[in-house]
């Protein structure tokens, strides 16, 4: 999703705010909002979050990429797909309750990481389904190592028409982020203020009644957990962008589209663009939902995402072409 950058706000509000981004830092970590069994694992060094839930054939779930981010994306899907599937939902690196350390932030970092969950987490071939620009690192990582990745549902990916590119440099309120201390703060804080996060809500959402305060308390506290601007900084900075069109002609596993027909920030226009380059992709528009289909409308997308999980695990039993799943 994309997020526009905002202005500097004046020295006086900076020891108060930059108090504050710190004050309640790690108010969420311990904090489970999908139930299931908590569990982690250290990867190069940090913790990353995740819940387990359910049994049968492995499913991993991995939120998109914007300031607040976190597991808490699947809450609608998680109940669903546990009926049938063993659950596994991620809070990467630099978000949710995971560690966010001051690293450098890249696609090759994320898609590492995407890598090795299906290797340390799953510890088997599995489907995968991913959103936003996540969906994008996947598509990545898949098109150069397909071993792991049965399946593969993207959400709204990004990639091909939109957030491609990486940016040349970064615009000087992302240096001030990354750079200084105090001032950084400030700007992160005033990003992640209620106010703000709350438009960005309703941005994505149709549904105004879907952005309850108790939702956007739940994105402001996540925000503003330690270290969490830091991957928030590459986001803005564009240095999370990959061009996954090379990828996207090798991708071989059976991969389903799915976009919310009102989408306002990564259109469904988008979405075309991915069948020009590959028209065997599957392709499921969900009616009356924004950027987040699956937290919008979860019977529709429920219902997509199974009925595709359901051919794929007989195409992959069959040993035939995708081709014949449409």
């Amino acid at each position: 999703m994309r997020w526009r950058n905002t202005a500097v706000v004046g020295g006086a509000a900076i020891g108060a705010a930059a108090l504050y981004g710190t004050a309640s830092a790690r108010e969420l970590v311990d904090d489970d909002v999908l139930g299931g069994e908590s569990d982690e694992i250290r990867w190069r060094g940090h913790r990353i979050a995740l819940t387990r839930h359910g049994e049968g054939r492995p499913v991993l779930l991995l939120h998109g990429m914007y300031p607040g981010a976190s597991s808490l994306e699947w809450r609608h899907v998680v109940p669903a797909l546990s009926e049938r599937h063993s659950v596994v939902a991620v809070d990467l690196l630099g978000f949710g309750r995971s560690d966010r350390p001051a690293a450098r932030y890249t696609p090759g970092l994320y898609q590492a990481l995407l890598g090795d969950l299906v290797a340390r987490v799953v510890r088997e071939p599995c489907a995968v389904v991913a959103s936003g620009l996540t969906a994008a690192q996947l598509v990545a990582l898949a098109g150069r190592d397909p071993r792991h990745i049965t399946s593969m549902a993207l959400v709204a990916p990004t990639g091909v028409a939109y957030m491609r590119d990486p940016a040349p440099s970064a615009s000087g309120t992302t240096r001030l982020l990354l750079g200084a201390p105090i001032v950084g703060n400030t700007i992160y804080n005033r990003l992640t203020s209620p106010t703000r996060l709350r438009r960005h809500l309703e941005s994505i959402y149709v549904d105004d009644h879907m952005v309850t305060p108790a939702l956007v308390q739940h994105y402001v506290r996540v925000a503003r957990q330690l270290g969490g601007k830091h991957a928030v900084a590459a986001l803005l900075s564009g240095k999370l962008n990959v061009d996954v069109r090379t990828a996207l002609r090798r991708v071989r596993q059976p991969t389903l589209l799915l976009w919310g027909e009102l989408a306002r920030q990564n259109s469904v226009e988008h979405a075309h663009a991915f069948r020009v380059i590959k028209h065997d992709l599957e392709w499921s528009l969900v009616k009356d939902a924004g950027d987040l289909p699956h937290d919008e409308r979860p019977d529709e997308f429920n219902a997509a995402l199974r009925s595709f999980l359901e051919r794929a695990r007989r195409w992959s039993g069959s040993g035939g072409s995708h081709l014949a799943m449409a």
